[in-house]
């Protein structure tokens, strides 16, 4: 962790209300404003991300192909290996992280037994950490 809380990783992280994430381009300027109380590290390796294209399937397929899905060293302090605490679907259980991204973590998780399904996980990405510590898409 950094001196002043957020972790040290290779995207950038935000602290606001209680929750711990990694913002794009456009909510930066919060961090330049003093209006705002927005707790701001840069990213060690890349900065912020652009938003998204909408509207052209296309764009947006290059646009996660080549930036968001970027491989990195970490995700807010997440590393591939990483045990976490994750909240999914009402409720809360542990995860494992499997890849980190630009745009998030990927985590496996168990899945209750079921007689509907052979699978035992499932995967999802997570983006953000609440105040308890859980980790969420």
């Amino acid at each position: 962790m950094s001196v002043s809380g957020l972790p040290v990783s290779s995207v950038p992280a935000a602290f606001d209300r209680g929750h711990l994430y990694s913002p794009t381009l456009a909510l930066t300027r919060y961090a330049l404003d003093d209006r705002y109380v927005y707790d701001y590290r840069p990213g060690d390796l890349y900065e912020p991300m652009p938003a998204a294209p909408s509207g052209n399937p296309k764009a947006w397929s290059w646009w996660w192909r080549n930036i968001a899905a970027t491989p990195v060293p970490d995700f807010l302090g997440l590393r591939v290996g990483n045990q976490i605490s994750i909240q999914h679907a009402g409720c809360t259980g542990p995860g494992e992280v499997i890849s980190t991204e630009r745009a998030g973590a990927v985590v496996r998780y168990p899945l209750p037994k079921s007689n509907l399904t052979a699978r035992t996980h499932a995967e999802m990405y997570v983006r953000r950490r609440n105040d308890a510590g859980h980790w969420y898409p």
